[in-house]
């Protein structure tokens, strides 16, 4: 197996966080709810996406950190790094000016563009500025963010990431249940996000330290400048376009609904795109480590490895994502009913199962992304991206008017699926040397014979068992999921890989006896 041990403990550091944010969401959404109730928590997700929007103005440089970090500190280049990373905090001075400018700007407009009563204009724009301004923290501490990623260092990014959500969440149901509203809560999400800021810093510079590197600022002049500048715009002017795509494709649903359909209709669709948003965390946080871990590979021509890595991460997500859409396409309205209240069954209900089917069939492109960005390839992705979002842009529009919350969730199916089943597999392909058949038997063919199984057990406990609260809804995904599990060890995963399994089972058990 590919340098199974480090990607096996990025993943799993990474599932570790993202657990704990599963977790927390999932108790803090219907308290938010309940707390600020339909309109507001319209409002709180129209401003989430809406100035997320502000995050492009990264113009890709934390992923060009990223590259170079990892690729200066395998060479040991000091000189080399210095100057990126100064030249990237240089860059990001004008970035964050543009940033504040742009939240003084929606701080204006968003009660205007969606007309919004006017009792909620002073809140709306309080919110927007705080999340705005949390936005704008960001791009001052991308820099140190990106050196951690480029050491893969998830475990202590992952663990800082924990202990900062676990200290937010603590101070929304602090403030919220004593009757604070909106404006709390964006404001809480501002100073912890500033707190984890200059936490991610001091890590940086230690981690640096431990790798016989020592930052400083070396800001190169003139021609020497620009052409780190060029260097880093070069690499992350497609990580723009692409972040640009991706926007539009997985951010701009909630506008949508928010133009065209009542505010309420925004909480409705927010419930479903959360629920889908788990998911798409866990493959990102799955895919994330193969970024750094490629780099490394094509950066010492181990280009065999790096198609072999392509395949078994690939093969991975679509496992991952299996369980849990069959799970939000069979059991997902009755999840909803016991979750967030009768209600929300219908119309979440139905958007979540077209979300869901849309990012089974896309898991592997979360690493071929990956791929792409670690080996500098990823022009093709980004020019993919933007079609995408056009066409989704254009569909969702259309469709909204026609049938609801479920023609936005279609436009977005439509346009995703043709890009990660069509032209994303032709160009990874292409670009390290695999054949097309080779890709999808690799990476679906057996999963989807061991997943069969599973659909029918899902299927007869939505129709025969019903469970009829939380406690019993968990306790049979569960039991489905060990029977899930048996099925992949003995029909999706090659010998090869389950002897990886049985040794990494191995290990961990004489690791618990040691202990």
């Amino acid at each position: 197996m590919v340098n199974a041990k480090s990607v096996s403990r990025g993943i799993m550091t990474n599932w570790l966080a993202l657990a704990v944010n599963i977790a927390v969401s999932f108790f803090l959404a219907p308290f938010v709810v309940k707390q600020l109730g339909s309109a507001y928590y319209g409002i709180w997700a129209l401003t989430m996406q809406f100035t997320g929007y502000l995050y492009l103005l990264d113009f890709g440089v934390r992923e060009s950190v990223v590259r170079y970090t990892s690729k200066y500190v395998a060479r040991k280049q000091q000189h080399r790094l210095n100057q990126i990373l100064t030249t990237a905090l240089f860059v990001y001075l004008p970035i964050i000016g543009i940033c504040l400018l742009l939240t003084a700007v929606s701080m204006w407009g968003v009660p205007h563009w969606f007309d919004m009563e006017e009792q909620y204009w002073f809140e709306a724009r309080l919110a927007v500025m705080f999340v705005g301004l949390t936005i704008t923290q960001t791009f001052v501490f991308n820099v140190f963010s990106g050196i951690q990623l480029g050491l893969r260092q998830f475990g202590v990014t992952n663990l800082i990431g924990i202990v900062l959500t676990l200290v937010r969440t603590a101070l929304i149901v602090f403030f919220l249940s004593r009757g604070a509203g909106l404006v709390a809560l964006a404001a809480i999400q501002f100073a912890v996000a500033i707190a984890g800021g200059f936490v991610a810093l001091w890590m940086a510079l230690k981690l640096l330290r431990r790798n016989d590197m020592r930052f400083k600022l070396e800001l190169p002049r003139g021609r020497r400048r620009t052409a780190l500048s060029k260097r880093i715009f070069g690499y992350g002017w497609y990580v723009l376009v692409n972040n640009i795509g991706q926007k539009i494709i997985f951010a701009s649903d909630a506008i949508i609904v928010g133009l065209f359909l009542p505010l309420s209709a925004v909480t409705h669709y927010a419930i479903a795109g959360s629920l889908v948003d788990y998911l798409r965390m866990l493959l990102t946080s799955t895919a994330q480590v193969f970024n750094p871990l490629s780099s490394h590979l094509f950066t010492t021509r181990q280009h065999t490895e790096l198609a072999k890595m392509l395949v078994m991460g690939a093969k991975l997500t679509v496992l991952i994502s299996l369980p849990i859409g069959v799970t939000y396409i069979v059991l997902g309205s009755r999840f909803i009913g016991l979750w967030m209240g009768p209600e929300f069954i219908g119309p979440s209900g139905q958007v979540l199962a077209v979300l869901a089917l849309t990012q089974i069939l896309s898991a592997p492109h979360n690493v071929i992304s990956s791929v792409l960005y670690g080996i500098s390839q990823h022009r093709g992705i980004a020019m993919m991206r933007i079609s995408e979002g056009v066409i989704n842009l254009a569909l969702s529009i259309v469709l909204v008017q026609y049938m609801g919350l479920l023609g936005v969730a279609i436009g977005t199916a439509v346009s995703h699926i043709l890009v990660v089943l069509v032209w994303l597999p032709r160009l990874i392909c292409r670009t390290v040397g695999l054949s097309l058949w080779a890709y999808f038997m690799g990476v679906y063919g057996r999963c989807i014979v061991a997943v069969v199984p599973f659909v029918a057990a899902a299927w007869l406990v939505e129709r025969y068992v019903a469970p009829n609260n939380l406690l019993n809804f968990f306790a049979w995904v569960a039991l489905i999921t060990a029977f899930y599990l048996a099925t992949v060890y003995l029909i999706a995963l090659t010998s090869d890989e389950r002897k990886w399994v049985q040794g990494f089972i191995s290990r961990r058990s004489k690791v618990h006896a040691a202990a």
